[in-house]
């Protein structure tokens, strides 16, 4: 009997299969362990212990992770193109001991305060396999009518990862002191990922150079094809609203806590609540992505969040700001997931990650100007009523701009 080969190869390649699962294991293993939860959320608790025994300048020390996020912006790009050029697990496999020595170097090399700038802005460099954006394009090429629930679901490990990581850092600090910690979290997560690379996860069948030579290329669009659309830039300008207000506000949340009055372990452990709520808030999404219309799921959870900042218009009391977490972390983060889905089905997956790439970047450097500008907006005494005022109206463009895109802006599905 003759067996087409064709067949077969569509079979292998179909979500369903059981492979496609354990990929996902493996991709969302290293998404808990990436550059987010391990070297961004663990900078706070690092923070006061170097201050404290190397007397550095804590000014200085805590401005580091600025330069640090432009340099995680840039390698997003950078590792988007490079798994569309050389494959994903080739790029995953070289870079897993590279986060490790970026991590470690960090603990061992500083000797000042420019020092540790220095380092923090290599680790970020060295630790490419920290952004999403292998992990989104791997995924991206194994599933397709269930796409939206396996990207929802490997975005889901970061929230884990954000309960998890600092903790464990706390821990490795009070062993071995913050230069001791940054070397084991390096070697830990690192592991985590190489662990994951070697022996979960696979190029998707379409993406192979074998494949790409029998079969053409995979459809969709270039970077330059889709630097020349409309809808490359409104997705681009939606997410950077979304994440710059979301994503900067949880970062100076604790500090708002502060000027409400709470100690700061009250304070610390909000990140904890937010966690929660973003993993309940990427479970819903995961839910919805794939049998509703993407914008105006995204519509729905940026509306759930706004009712945060409605909260805080209205009262600034700690349980009130409590409850404004909540609604907060249910949002926070989904923009990231949905941004993945979206750039698949809007411009297919033939350049995936250089295209995804680029508007992470984007996305990014929006987390981190939405930040400093709420931040020197709070330290100016600018009430937290006001800045909730501002975030609501940065938030409504995104939402009209998400309302008017159509179904044939985003062809590319079976």
């Amino acid at each position: 009997m003759r067996i087409d080969t064709a067949v077969v190869n569509e079979q292998r390649s179909d979500p369903r299969h059981e492979r496609a699962w354990w990929i996902l294991l493996g991709a969302s293993l290293c998404v808990f362990s990436n550059s987010a939860p391990v070297a961004f959320y663990t900078f706070g608790v690092f923070l006061p212990e170097i201050i404290a025994q190397t007397h550095w300048s804590a000014q200085l020390v805590a401005a580091a992770i600025g330069p640090g996020l432009l340099a995680a912006a840039a390698t997003a790009l950078l590792a988007g193109r490079a798994c569309d050029r050389f494959g994903i697990r080739r790029i995953i496999l070289a870079g897993a001991p590279l986060a490790a020595i970026g991590l470690a170097l960090v603990g061992l090399a500083p000797r000042s305060a420019a020092q540790f700038t220095a380092a923090i802005v290599l680790m970020f460099l060295l630790y490419f396999v920290g952004t999403p954006v292998p992990y989104a394009k791997l995924l991206s090429g194994w599933f397709d009518r269930r796409r939206g629930l396996a990207l929802s679901m490997m975005f889901a490990s970061s929230s884990i990862g954000i309960a998890f990581w600092p903790p464990f850092a706390a821990f490795l600090i009070q062993r071995m002191g913050w230069r001791g910690a940054y070397v084991a979290l390096g070697l830990t997560a690192a592991s985590l990922i190489l662990i994951a690379a070697l022996f979960l996860l696979k190029d998707p069948p379409t993406s192979r150079p074998s494949t790409i030579e029998k079969h053409g290329e995979e459809p969709g669009l270039v970077l330059s094809q889709a630097l020349r659309t409309a809808k490359f830039w409104k997705i681009s300008f939606i997410f950077f609203l979304l994440t710059g207000v979301l994503g900067g506000t949880a970062a100076i949340f604790p500090f708002v806590l502060r000027t409400q009055g709470a100690d700061p372990t009250t304070a610390a452990s909000i990140m904890s609540a937010v966690g929660g709520f973003m993993f309940l808030g990427r479970l819903s999404l995961s839910i919805t992505l794939d049998r509703f219309f993407a914008p105006y799921v995204t519509v729905w959870i940026t509306a759930v969040s706004m009712v945060a900042f409605v909260i805080m218009m209205i009262v600034t009391t700690l349980p009130a700001l409590f409850v404004a977490a909540a609604f907060l972390g249910f949002g926070l983060g989904c923009e990231y997931a949905v941004t993945a889905y979206m750039v698949s089905r809007a411009f297919g997956l033939r350049s995936f990650g250089s295209i995804y790439g680029l508007i992470t970047l984007l996305t990014t450097l929006g987390a981190a100007l939405g930040a400093s500008l709420l931040g020197s907006a709070l330290v100016s005494s600018i009430g937290i009523a006001t800045l909730a005022g501002v975030a609501l109206a940065a938030l409504s463009p995104a939402i009209l701009l998400l309302i008017t895109l159509r179904r044939a802006d985003l062809p590319y599905r079976n």
